[in-house]
């Protein structure tokens, strides 16, 4: 009898003491039994899926598979033509998360919004203020306004906020710069 057999044959004896049956008469276990108690009855359900995996896979019990580490986020020609733009301002959130749903999510790290926004207030087309409750938010710049980037006020339950929102230009202007914004050059060290 190989190991294979062997599994089949435990598999066989579990699923019937799942179902209340004696594995070695084939009675009816009776139903005050101990065996029929609801707690063991799912035991054995999961134990028997338990080993149906491990005779599908041959009879070898596969450890998990190891995670590899994720590639850093890359935008290809391929993504690149996929890409939505909105003729609606939108959060850059909104539009990084586009950007993220091209990916293939289990080999790729997603692209993060203060990559992006980082990448901007570097360049002049975003700054820093801090707001009344000392949070740093970024707001537009006149070069980033020149972008296409806005800034408007929405009325909130609870008090107004100021949003920022990018139209189509903007993201164009961040897909067409999406290599600098992914690799930015570091300076010299004199």
């Amino acid at each position: 009898m190989t190991e294979l057999d062997i599994l089949m044959h435990a598999k066989d004896y579990i699923d019937k003491l799942a179902q209340g049956i004696d594995p070695i008469s084939g009675r009816e276990v009776p139903e005050d039994s101990v065996i029929n108690q609801a707690r063991l009855v799912r035991c054995f359900f999961y134990v028997s899926g338990v080993l149906q995996q491990v005779i599908d896979n041959g009879g070898v019990n596969s450890p998990k598979p190891r995670t590899t580490k994720k590639l850093p986020f890359e935008l290809t020609d391929g993504m690149r033509d996929q890409v939505l733009y909105s003729a609606e301002p939108v959060y850059i959130s909104f539009f990084v998360e586009q950007l993220n749903n091209l990916r293939d999510k289990s080999t790729v790290k997603k692209l993060s919004t203060a990559t992006v926004t980082n990448w901007l207030v570097e360049k002049g087309f975003l700054y820093l203020e801090t707001d009344a409750f000392g949070k740093v938010r970024k707001y537009p710049t006149e070069a980033g306004k020149s972008i296409g980037i806005s800034q408007e006020v929405r009325s909130g339950e609870y008090n107004d906020r100021i949003v920022v929102l990018y139209n189509e230009d903007a993201q164009r202007f961040i897909i067409d710069h999406m290599e600098d914004i992914l690799h930015p050059i570091e300076p010299e060290l004199a």
